[in-house]
């Protein structure tokens, strides 16, 4: 299937088109980029950043929703590796991933999320 490219800030791309992995890769940027009940057709798409947002996050909570985030992509078979790096004064949080596909590819990415609002 071919969607729209969208660049590293979310915005359109005009005149050109993913497929394949790279339109599997940008669909979990999108999932990570969107805050869960963000979107009002489904409450649970999206990214908890609300444990992130708590004065003393727990890591394993971070990792878990960020898993839990990427399992919402249909053709997610395993979720390999995600590291972050979070820098809570310029509130600016950077996600590395690794997924395993159900066709059996190994995709992966580096994702910006910037506005966590803190």
């Amino acid at each position: 299937m071919h969607t729209l490219k969208y660049d590293d800030d979310g915005d359109w791309v005009l005149n050109e088109l993913v497929h394949g992995d790279d339109q599997l890769i940008q669909n979990y940027k999108h999932l990570l980029r969107t805050r869960v009940k963000e979107w009002m057709f489904n409450d649970y798409h999206g990214f908890r950043r609300d444990v992130i947002e708590k004065k003393l996050p727990n890591k394993k909570e971070i990792v878990q929703a960020m898993h839990d985030c990427l399992y919402q992509e249909p053709r997610t078979a395993e979720v390999l590796s995600v590291e972050y790096d979070f820098n809570r004064i310029k509130r600016h949080l950077s996600i590395n991933f690794r997924a395993r596909t159900t066709l059996g590819t190994e995709v992966g990415g580096e994702v910006v999320v910037n506005q966590i609002w803190v």
